[in-house]
């Protein structure tokens, strides 16, 4: 024997919204703010895009070594230039 599986139906039928009680929701909506930018927060992990230009036959080869790391080629691209300057280059 198989049965259907239907919705619950509604018990309780909603009133219709006003204009004046969507004006009051959004009126009482909270305003975003922007975070207030201090020297803490400057100093802290805040990363920046970037846009670089490759060679295609360079960015296979990165995307290669990100690929055996397991990571992204954004990850690989930090840290091979991490790793290059804390060596002293540059």
């Amino acid at each position: 024997m198989k049965m259907a599986i239907a919705r619950k139906p509604n018990s309780k039928p909603k009133p219709p919204v006003t204009d004046d009680a969507a004006d009051a929701f959004i009126a009482g909506a909270a305003k975003p703010t922007a975070p207030a930018i201090t020297e803490a927060a400057e100093d802290g992990p805040r990363k920046s895009p970037v846009m670089l230009r490759f060679d295609r036959a360079l960015l296979a080869k990165v995307d290669a070594a990100a690929k055996r790391r397991g990571i992204s080629r954004s990850a690989w691209i930090q840290f091979t230039v991490s790793r290059a300057l804390d060596a002293g280059e540059g």
